[in-house]
């Protein structure tokens, strides 16, 4: 059990267009692979923690802590998926098996959050801000944790919409590469 500090966290995930404003204002880097540009409501993908810090950054935010990130997902009832206890279908989470690409942010209402944060479960993983580090809660500080001070690997939250339905949960975590950028992986904004 960790307590944290009172934070705010984006809607949803950040989007295409929102992104494509950072870019153009010269404060991001330009995504590493193509965009369906017509639709500038999908998650911003094909970046790396580093630009994702640089968004957060320009939005007058930062990359969530993960400990903020899942008390976002799993609220103070201790939820197994974001919406509750009962298993993902393709009506709560954009997850495989379920259409095989990221959608709109927010396309999958009934299975918001307690506090009624968008996609905290499928669409694409998000980074946030810890280094990982397996081991880290059995000697994390009890209050505000920030994940280990430094590491070769950061974490990554959510499953996406090429993660099976055990990836949705609000306590899975997978670990990531600094130079890691796909498709799959976006993030969001905590202020």
């Amino acid at each position: 059990m960790v307590s944290i500090s009172a934070f705010a966290i984006d809607k949803t995930e950040v989007t295409q267009a929102a992104y494509t404003s950072c870019v153009q204002a010269g404060k991001c880097s330009a995504p590493t692979c193509d965009w369906d540009c017509s639709d500038g409501n999908l998650p911003a993908s094909c970046v790396n923690i580093a630009d994702a810090k640089a968004y957060c950054a320009f939005v007058g935010g930062r990359l969530p802590t993960e400990a903020e990130w899942e008390l976002a997902a799993r609220g103070t009832d201790a939820r197994v998926y974001p919406w509750g206890n009962d298993a993902p279908t393709c009506d709560l989470v954009n997850m495989d098996g379920c259409g095989e690409k990221a959608s709109d942010v927010g396309s999958h209402p009934t299975g918001a959050s307690p506090f009624g944060v968008m996609d905290m479960a499928g669409n694409v993983v998000e980074i946030v801000a810890d280094f990982y580090a397996a081991d880290y809660y059995a000697m994390s500080p009890a209050m505000d944790p920030k994940g280990p001070a430094s590491g070769e690997h950061y974490v990554g939250r959510g499953g996406g919409y090429k993660s099976t339905a055990i990836w949705q949960r609000t306590s899975a975590r997978d670990t990531y590469d600094s130079t890691d950028a796909a498709k799959s992986l976006g993030f969001r904004c905590a202020h």
